[in-house]
């Protein structure tokens, strides 16, 4: 009954953190890549988060060609140019806060794609919270423009469920979170 009733709320609450630029009204790409997430020390998040978004971006069916995680690191891995504008770019994004358009171009031209959503996962695991055990799953993404280097949406969000004796799927849990937050998403 009390897995119930934390499932029912929290179904029911907004996300965490969600901000949308002014432009995003008139911002409607047909085109839209999935950077690798980035997983941090949630190693068993790696690729799994990946498959979840594309698949549920495909889902919507708002975008005429969805280019996943996997594809892009398959084309990261072959082609230098694209490595290292990838990199470069990630690196500015996090350490100075900065969409550099000028690698957004190089990353869109490469990919053929009009918008890049980058995912970062927060968090990915099974703990203990105050003596209770819970299955935890927080996941961050950014969409930006790559004409313009312009982000055009950010969100977080963070999903907590308590078990007893089974473990929710964590893959579970993170496609009900990824599906909530391509809600809010421009498209």
């Amino acid at each position: 009954l009390a897995g119930l009733f934390v499932w029912l709320t929290a179904g029911c609450e907004g996300l965490r953190f969600v901000q949308t630029a002014e432009e995003a009204k008139d911002f409607h790409p047909r085109t839209i890549g999935v950077l690798p997430a980035e997983v941090g020390i949630y190693k068993d998040a790696s690729g799994v988060v990946d498959g979840i978004i594309t698949d549920v971006l495909v889902r919507t069916k708002w975008f005429s060609t969805v280019v996943g995680g996997d594809e892009i690191r398959k084309r990261i891995e072959a082609n230098e140019e694209l490595r290292k504008s990838v990199d470069v770019y990630l690196a500015k994004l996090r350490e100075l806060n900065f969409s550099d358009p000028e690698h957004c171009k190089v990353i869109a031209e490469l990919c053929g794609i009009e918008a890049v959503l980058i995912p970062t996962v927060d968090v990915w695991e099974y703990t203990t919270l105050a003596g209770d055990k819970v299955a935890r799953v927080g996941i961050s993404m950014r969409l930006v423009d790559t004409r313009t280097g312009k982000n055009m949406w950010k969100a977080g969000h963070l999903v907590t469920e308590e078990y007893r004796f089974l473990k929710p799927e964590l893959s579970g849990l993170g496609r009900s979170l990824v599906r909530k937050m391509v809600d809010r998403m421009p498209h």
